[in-house]
């Protein structure tokens, strides 16, 4: 799916392509149509992407909940890096500045002081609970506190994606772990059958993925996914 427009001031022309199998954003240039970067940080599919208008940014947003910020060198406009380093893959690697960026990526930059006064660096993040951020790092705001356990609990489950080898397309949505029963919901999504029936019950008939009202709650079986989950698992079992 082609999305967002090239912006001119970035020295070349191209477009970004979203690759719904791998989880990648290809950067074309549109006048050779050569390969110029292939953006490989996601972990689930990449559904968004848009040019920031006057500066050389760009964002791709994922189902993995997350959103990448892409910098291009002025110096080599057709060539990408992201802000976060692609070379440290997993959080416990990232140092004090990495975390900076990852709390101004959250909306969390006014607290980027208080955790490099208390030298927090990628394995004292995912380590942080609610007793640590109110009475070490001094958290005063219980919204606040709330906001950043929430981002570290994402952190930590995409670490333990990231480490357990299971196709991300295995896991359901709503519980994070290996799809049994696996259904279609008419978001287009799949997810376990008893998760999402139980997400319908609570939830009234939003989607767990879009937040959207569900046009239908019948929830139609994936033969093919659960055909496909049996076969990794008799490779991987063995």
């Amino acid at each position: 799916m082609w999305s967002g427009l090239p912006d001119q001031n970035l020295g070349c022309f191209f477009y970004p392509y979203l690759r719904s199998v791998d989880k990648s954003v290809i950067v074309y240039d549109t006048n050779t149509e050569s390969v110029l970067h292939t953006l490989t940080q996601h972990t689930r599919y990449v559904t968004s992407c848009a040019f920031a208008p006057n500066t050389l940014l760009l964002a791709t947003g994922s189902m993995d909940k997350t959103v990448n910020i892409w910098q291009f060198d002025l110096e080599t406009p057709c060539q990408a890096r992201s802000t976060e380093d692609q070379a440290k893959q997993f959080t416990e690697d990232w140092s004090e500045d990495d975390v900076s960026v990852w709390l101004c990526a959250q909306g969390l930059s006014d607290l980027v002081g208080i955790f490099k006064m208390n030298n927090i660096d990628g394995r004292e993040l995912l380590n942080l609970t609610k007793e640590s951020l109110a009475d070490d790092l001094k958290i005063e705001s219980l919204g606040l506190r709330s906001k950043v356990l929430r981002k570290i609990e994402e952190l930590r489950t995409k670490v333990k994606t990231l480490s357990s080898g299971i196709p991300d397309e295995f896991l359901c949505p709503i519980t994070r772990e290996l799809m049994k029963d696996p259904v279609i919901a008419s978001d287009g999504y799949s997810y376990e059958k008893e998760a999402m029936e139980n997400w319908i019950s609570k939830k009234k008939r939003t989607s767990p993925m879009t937040n959207l009202v569900l046009p239908s709650v019948v929830l139609t079986p994936n033969r093919t996914l659960k055909m496909a989950i049996s076969r990794w698992l008799e490779t991987h079992q063995k």
